[in-house]
C-alpha cells in the first residue's frame, strides 16, 4: 500500500464556491437534478425501473445504483455496482417513481449472478443478475436483441430514468423522485477518443449536447429504454461516464444489452440459450514484456497527480497508459469509480492528474497498444486520502 495522501485544506466555503465555479463554467448552468439535468418521471415513463438500496434502511437514504425488473423474480443491473456486495445485504425497490412512498415495491436480494466475463478494469460485461427472495409486481421489461439492432444505432434518442445524484460526489443529494431524460446515441467513434477502454460491440455511446443531461453517481445500473411505448425494449445499463457528471465534450457509456442478452435471459431464467461468452484471460495474451508500475502522487487543492512507469521491452508497444481510480463503499463514503487517461511525458513515464476521492481508495494503471490490447498485467496499489 502506498503512503497517505493529503490533500491541501479549502475552507468549505471555498471549496463550494470553487466546485460551483468550476460546473458553471464547463456546463453553462447549474444542474436541473438527477438525471443530471433531467425532469421528475411519470410511472409511465419507465414502470420497470428498480433501485438497490441497503436492507433495514430507508430507500431515500441508500439507494446506491439503478436496474431493471426483467421478471417479477429478477432484476438486471451493472456488476460494477454489485462487485464486493453480499445479498443479504440488499434489497431492490420497484413500481414507483417516490422512493418516500410507503407503497414502493420492495425485494430481498437472495442471490447475486455476475457476468462470468467481467472485467472492472476496461468496464466490459458490465452486467449482472440479482434473483429476488419474493416476486415483484412491477411490469417487466424485454431485453433488446439483434432484431432491435436499430434501436441502438446513432441518431436514436433512449429515454434515461434514475435516482442518482442531482449533484456530482454528494450522497445527500439523492432525489426522492426519480427523474428522466432522453440521450441520443452517437457514434462509437465518439467514446472511442475519449475511452480507450471502449468497446463499441459490448457498449453504446450516449452524448445529449454538451453533455446535458447525464447520468451520475447512482444511475449506475439503470435503464436505456426504446421503442414503442406499447413494448419498450431495454437497450443500454448505464456503466461509467466523465471525471464530473455532465462534463462537455464528454459522452456516457452504455451495456449494449443485445450483446448480452442471451447471457442476461438464460441467468434470470427467462428463456433464450446461454450465450457463448469468452471469459478475459487472467493474464494478458500479447505485449507480455511490459510492465506497468504506479510511481508517486502529489496533490494541490485542485487534483493529484499520479505517476505511472512503463518498462521492459515491449514498452514501444504502448500507445495508452489509462488509470482507473475506485474508491470502495465505506463507512461515511459511497462506492465512485472513474477513468482517467495518463499523459507521456517521457520514455516509460505517464502522469495523470484527476480528483482522488477522501477515504481508501485503490488505483489501477493499464498499458494498452493502438488495438486496446492490454499489454502486461495491471498495476494495482491502495492508498489513504484525507482532508488536512
Amino acid at each position: 500500500m502506498l503512503p497517505p495522501v493529503r490533500i491541501p485544506h479549502l475552507t468549505a466555503a471555498l471549496l463550494a464556491a470553487a466546485v460551483l465555479a468550476t460546473l458553471l463554467a464547463v456546463v453553462g448552468g447549474p444542474p436541473a437534478g438527477a438525471v443530471v439535468g433531467g425532469r421528475n418521471a411519470e410511472a409511465t415513463d419507465n414502470p420497470s425501473m428498480a433501485g438497490l438500496v441497503r436492507r433495514n434502511a430507508r430507500a431515500v437514504d441508500s439507494l446506491f445504483c439503478g436496474g431493471s425488473v426483467i421478471s417479477p423474480t429478477a432484476v438486471v443491473t451493472a456488476a460494477h455496482c454489485v462487485q464486493g456486495e453480499q445479498a443479504s445485504t440488499m434489497d431492490v425497490v420497484a413500481g414507483g417513481t417516490k422512493l418516500s412512498l410507503p407503497g414502493i415495491q420492495r425485494a430481498q436480494v437472495s442471490r447475486i449472478i455476475v457476468h462470468p466475463g467481467y472485467d472492472d478494469v476496461r468496464t466490459i460485461h458490465d452486467v449482472a443478475v440479482l434473483l429476488l427472495a419474493t416476486p415483484l409486481t412491477a411490469p417487466a421489461v424485454a431485453l433488446a436483441g439483434p432484431e432491435d439492432a436499430a434501436l441502438g444505432n446513432p441518431g436514436s434518442v433512449l429515454r434515461l430514468t434514475g435516482w442518482g445524484e442531482q449533484r456530482y460526489n454528494d450522497p445527500d443529494s439523492v432525489p426522492d423522485d426519480l427523474k428522466y431524460a432522453d440521450i441520443p446515441v452517437v457514434a462509437n467513434r465518439v467514446c472511442e477518443r475519449l475511452f480507450d477502454v471502449y468497446d463499441g460491440r459490448l457498449q453504446l455511446c450516449g452524448q445529449a449536447p454538451r453533455n446535458l443531461p447525464d447520468s451520475c453517481q447512482g444511475d449506475s445500473g439503470g435503464p436505456l429504454v426504446g421503442g414503442p411505448a406499447e413494448a419498450p425494449r431495454l437497450v443500454g445499463i448505464v456503466s461509467y461516464s466523465a471525471d464530473q457528471c455532465g462534463s462537455a465534450g464528454y459522452a456516457g457509456v452504455y451495456v449494449r444489452v443485445s450483446a448480452e442478452r442471451d447471457w442476461i435471459a438464460a441467468t434470470a431464467g427467462i428463456g433464450g440459450p446461454a450465450a457463448i461468452v469468452p471469459t478475459t484471460p487472467a493474464k494478458p495474451t500479447v505485449g507480455t514484456k511490459v510492465k506497468t508500475r504506479l510511481g508517486q502522487i502529489r496533490c494541490d487543492v485542485d487534483s493529484c497527480t499520479v505517476g505511472v512507469r512503463v518498462s521492459g521491452s515491449g514498452r514501444r508497444n504502448v500507445d495508452a497508459v489509462v488509470l482507473r481510480v475506485r474508491r470502495p463503499e465505506q463507512k461515511g463514503y459511497k462506492a465512485t469509480s472513474r477513468y482517467v487517461q495518463a499523459r507521456k511525458v517521457g520514455p516509460g513515464q505517464y502522469k495523470a492528474r484527476t480528483l482522488l476521492p477522501y477515504g481508501l481508495v485503490k488505483l489501477t494503471a493499464i498499458a494498452l497498444d493502438a488495438k486496446g490490447n492490454l499489454l502486461g498485467p495491471a498495476a494495482r496499489e491502495s492508498i489513504e486520502v484525507y482532508d488536512g
